[in-house]
């Protein structure tokens, strides 16, 4: 008997050992978000250096003297990730840390890594620029508006991914992000947007400056750092990022710092600034110079319709005239902006200095729009100046004259359900959307865009726990999702992957930490009112969790009486896609016939891993056991713990009878 116990005791310890612990659910895309250590630097400022070279920035928030640093970053070589870890020469005086980057750097974005009294991170904050490139690619959005969209924040949530996917599958050299990234400046709006660029953006640089809706701006610095700043890139391109409140323009101490950088650096081939407010509220040419009162005139709705001058601007000549004289000046070929919700290209020839810039306004990216969101994209030759746009929509216009203001330059991104300054309604050009369920990441992205062919290699850092499993759900319409490589690095794991996503493809992954082996769960929160009556209306509102992959589909209808008709479902929560989430809420609202006897709800949910799970509520009649159909099949982790405890039992039964026996 002694013998047999002991046996039954190991059996029990291997079942245990068979139970697989519950893994705890991906964590979201917050771990991310890292606060400025340098008002310099930052992910919405990279120093610009070329291999060989240094630079220079000041540490905040009495951070110590660094005595060491390196550099770091995951790329695509040879169709593998790489860690690529550079070690770096510091030097610190007068609360200044200058580092010199080594000759054999490979060109690309980079976190910088302080290391002193205390470890500090700087993600994405050094660009090593290709030298070699003579066209810089560049993708232009503004107005992201974190923490609202149109009709509802869901929906500017989901702008937001899709504005990021389409962008990364353009394959830009450089990002520009001209300001109201937040819509309240409220805090956590810059944590999300700082997750999500750092995770969708990852190997790219971005520029940005903060607009009105980021004012003031203590939130918007914490993760980006200063509000106006400038970059020098391989000398061949100055960029000046200024910062115009919600005034609506620069100070003149700002626009006096602008002139003496463009003086300092006057001769540098070619000149970018970018500003949140427009100078122009107009599409089309203009020849004119700054003093030119007939043209350069403040708006009037009754005595000066007509100016090009966006009011705003018109609110202080002396400081419109004085940064259109720089413009000129010094040859600026560029200026970027945003904030009025539309496009509006300006090609201004000045009639002084014979030099052409081009003002290009961006429509929002999340946001309530004139026609729909979307982003620019265009290049920059950088051995002519020549300004380019590789990817037109069909209704693009260019610089064209529009009395209208109602170009459509931008390649629209999302969908836009209002109705527009056209009347034009529903629109669909590429949905998107991000899940962040508890045991996958899930992306659904469409091309509607018939002119748009998207393939590119991106590579994602996101927040991880426990295995990686990715599995393609759908890609239909010549779409493709193929992992190339994965490599995980502490609590983040990078994933490269060939995205191909040409007009009329769709994709739906799940990047799983695990298999989904249960079906979602059904039922009913709310039935309003509680006992529906034939001939009234009801309302009721169903929650469908999933703790593996997510719920994917949702459907409801009503059964009356052995006839069944659908009824229209709507998202009820969760009202935003920024946080993990592991269930939704839906709202239902039918009418029970006059003459209806008995009358059920039928809900069913699927999950992206292929289980169903129907439930049967009654409204009306003989009321059933309320219960899913079918009920969940027992789990094999379940069965060896069942096993596992049987076998304990019968081992306590032994030991006390073998006790008795003795006795």
């Amino acid at each position: 008997m002694k013998k047999a116990t002991i046996v039954a005791m190991i059996v029990a310890v291997l079942l245990f050992s068979l139970i697989t612990p519950a893994q705890p659910a991906l964590p979201g895309l917050s771990p991310l978000v890292v606060t400025a250590y340098s008002s310099d630097i930052s992910l919405g400022k990279p120093a610009a250096v070329t291999p060989g070279s240094s630079f220079t920035f000041t540490l905040t928030g009495g951070v110590g003297q660094p005595s060491a640093a390196y550099m770091v970053t995951v790329t695509v070589i040879d169709g593998k990730l790489r860690l690529l870890n550079y070690s770096l020469s510091v030097s610190y005086s007068a609360g200044k840390v200058t580092v010199s980057v080594p000759n054999n750097v490979r060109p690309g974005v980079y976190d910088l890594v302080l290391i002193g009294q205390q470890k500090l991170e700087i993600p994405r904050s050094v660009w090593v620029v290709n030298v070699t490139k003579t066209t810089l690619r560049v993708v232009h959005v503004s107005d992201q508006h974190y923490g609202a969209g149109q009709p509802d924040i869901l929906t500017g949530d989901m702008n937001r991914v899709a504005g990021y996917l389409v962008a990364s599958l353009l394959n830009p050299d450089l990002i520009i992000d001209t300001g109201d990234l937040g819509d309240t400046a409220n805090e956590p709006q810059y944590r999300w947007a700082y997750s999500y660029e750092r995770a969708f953006l990852y190997g790219f640089p971005i520029f940005a400056v903060p607009g009105n809706h980021d004012t003031p701006p203590g939130a918007w610095s914490k993760y980006y750092g200063s509000t106006t700043w400038y970059r020098l890139i391989a000398d061949r391109l100055l960029v000046i990022g200024l910062y115009s409140y919600e005034q609506g323009y620069p100070p003149l101490d700002q626009l006096q710092w602008a002139e003496s950088v463009l003086k300092q650096y006057s001769g540098t081939p070619f000149k970018v600034i970018f500003v949140h407010h427009p100078v122009f509220y107009y599409q089309g040419e203009l020849k004119t110079t700054y003093d030119d009162a007939s043209v350069i005139a403040p708006y009037d709705p009754q005595k000066n319709p007509n100016s090009p001058l966006y009011s705003s601007w018109s609110g202080n000549m002396e400081a419109t005239r004085y940064f259109l004289r720089l413009v000129e000046g010094y040859n600026v070929n560029l200026v970027l902006s945003g904030h009025v919700h539309r496009d509006l290209y300006v090609k201004y020839m000045s009639t002084r200095t014979g030099k052409t810039t081009y003002f290009v306004t961006t429509t929002t990216l999340g946001m309530g729009s004139a026609i729909y969101d979307g982003l620019a994209f265009f290049e920059i030759n950088l051995e002519n100046g020549n300004i380019t746009f590789p990817v037109r929509p069909p209704t693009f216009k260019g610089f064209a004259y529009d009395p209208k203001k109602l170009a459509q330059n931008s390649i629209p991104i999302g969908i836009y359900p209002p109705k527009n300054n056209l009347g034009v309604s529903n629109q669909v050009f590429t949905p998107s959307a991000f899940f962040m369920w508890p045991r996958a990441y899930v992306l659904t992205v469409e091309n509607k865009l018939g002119y748009l062919d998207l393939d590119n290699t991106v590579v994602w850092c996101l927040p991880w726990s426990g295995d990686f499993s990715p599995k393609v759900v759908e890609a239909s319409g010549g779409a493709r999702f193929d992992v190339l490589d994965a490599l995980r690095v502490g609590d983040l794991l990078y994933v490269a992957a060939r995205v191909k996503l040409p007009p009329g493809g769709k994709l739906v992954v799940a990047l799983s930490s695990g298999p989904d082996t249960e079906p979602p769960k059904i039922r009913v929160k709310v039935l309003i009112p509680e006992k529906p009556a034939p001939g009234g209306q009801f309302q009721a509102f169903v929650e469908a969790s999933d703790g593996g992959w997510g719920v994917a589909n949702f459907t409801a209808s009503l059964l009356v009486d052995g006839v069944r008709q659908p009824l229209t479902v709507s998202l009820y929560t969760p009202g935003t896609l920024v946080d993990p989430i592991d269930s939704m809420a839906f709202k239902l609202v039918g009418t029970l016939p006059a003459n209806a006897g008995n009358a059920k709800l039928v809900l069913s949910a699927t999950d992206y891993a292929g289980h169903s799970t129907t439930l049967e509520y009654t409204l009306l009649g003989k009321a059933e056991a309320q219960q899913p159909v079918p009920q969940p099949v027992a789990q094999p982790v379940v069965v060896l713990a069942v096993l596992a405890a049987a076998v304990i039992a019968v081992t306590v039964f032994l030991v006390v009878r073998r006790k008795k026996q003795k006795s």
